[in-house]
């Protein structure tokens, strides 16, 4: 069974131009010595030069992520993502993982959708997806457990005991819903795992970091 972690795919990517390949060797050195802070600076080097570098961009992300730098990681694999090249798939996917390390889970599940809509055997957005749904449900579950608790220990004021029962009743009908709906999302990404043989995605001139980070 595999554990429920998040995940976060790097890649060294192959430098596209010589006259960034120093930067880009550097940068990717100071990154596998988790020297996050001086990695950072040299592809945010070559970035002042070239702003539309899609490797120093991703690199740029993956050592503010590190950082717990999450807003600067967003907005550096945003930037990656728009070069339309080939680390556009994980720069999304890291994208998502940022966006739930920040705390904005509703993002991060809609950056993981678009990941598999456009790579439906990309196992990874599917795993963080179906995660994110499953603590959503959990907690809607948790949420009416506790609305019954409290319609149980409070008295009906009078007068006002048959508004409070029709109150109580739409809540639950509303969280019993959207209960409904992110099960049959979690289903549907479920059967979509099921339907699918996974492999990781591999980048186009990149190379994958055989240990992977498991982020939560």
């Amino acid at each position: 069974m595999r554990t429920p972690l998040l995940l976060l795919l790097l890649f060294t990517a192959a430098p596209a131009f010589a006259g960034v390949q120093a930067g880009l060797r550097e940068g990717g050195k100071l990154f596998e010595e988790k020297k996050y802070g001086q990695a950072l600076a040299a592809y945010n080097q070559i970035l002042r030069d070239k702003p539309q570098d899609e490797a120093a961009s991703f690199g740029a992300g993956a050592a503010s992520y590190y950082l717990k730098d999450y807003g600067s990681a967003e907005a550096a694999f945003k930037q990656a993502a728009r070069q339309e090249g080939g680390l556009k798939e994980d720069a999304l996917f890291n994208l998502g993982n940022a966006y739930y390390r920040a705390g904005d889970k509703k993002k991060a599940a809609e950056v993981y959708r678009q990941v598999i809509l456009e790579n439906p055997k990309d196992k990874d957005a599917v795993h963080n997806l179906q995660l994110i749904l499953e603590e959503q449900q959990n907690q809607n579950n948790n949420d009416n457990q506790n609305n019954q608790n409290q319609n149980q220990d409070s008295p009906n004021q009078s007068g006002g005991g048959a508004q409070n029962d029709q109150n109580s009743a739409g809540e639950q009908a509303q969280n019993s819903s959207q209960n409904q709906e992110n099960k049959d999302a979690a289903d549907r990404i479920m059967q979509m795992a099921r339907e699918n043989e996974y492999k990781k995605p591999q980048s186009a001139g990149a190379a994958q970091d055989d240990t992977v980070e498991k982020d939560w």
